[in-house]
């Protein structure tokens, strides 16, 4: 019993060590289980001067053989869909009313990543500055949050 009990305490040590963020890279089965446990995920935040209901974010694929090309992922404050899985040229749109303000561009060699896509918004006198970030195997490091979009607010 005692047999037992050490293998499953041993796999269950190297399993929280191999869904660590850090081993995430390039096309290998420790990426593939990342996929699977966590998958992609969407993070939005902005300060109280920004209106998150006036936010649209939609992911854009240039890969013509992609099951979905235009999606919209983010709306009405809400994350409505999940950020797809493809391979090839894509991006994130991030729209206020409904004024295109920035895009997250992205090009992934493998469809089955798990990424983080984060976009922050800060609105000062009157206008937005946007900053987006894709971090994980096919990762993205947008502008600064200090150059503003031309939306006025």
């Amino acid at each position: 019993m005692n047999y037992f009990k050490n293998i499953f305490v041993g796999l269950g040590v190297i399993s929280i060590f191999a869904l660590h963020p850090s081993l995430n890279k390039g096309n290998s089965p420790i990426t593939y289980l990342q996929y699977l446990v966590y998958g992609n995920s969407l993070t939005v935040s902005s300060n109280k001067a920004v209106d998150i209901d006036a936010l649209q974010i939609k992911w854009v694929c240039q890969n013509k053989n992609a099951a979905c090309v235009d999606v919209v992922v983010f709306e009405n404050g809400k994350q409505i869909n999940d950020v797809p899985y493809e391979k090839g040229n894509q991006k994130l749109e991030i729209y206020y009313y409904k004024n295109k303000i920035g895009e997250v561009e992205q090009y992934k060699t493998v469809s089955k990543q798990a990424n983080q896509y984060k976009i922050d918004l800060l609105a000062k006198n009157k206008t937005i500055f946007f900053k987006g970030e894709i971090i994980g195997p096919s990762p993205y490091n947008g502008p600064s949050i200090t150059a503003p979009s031309l939306v006025s607010l």
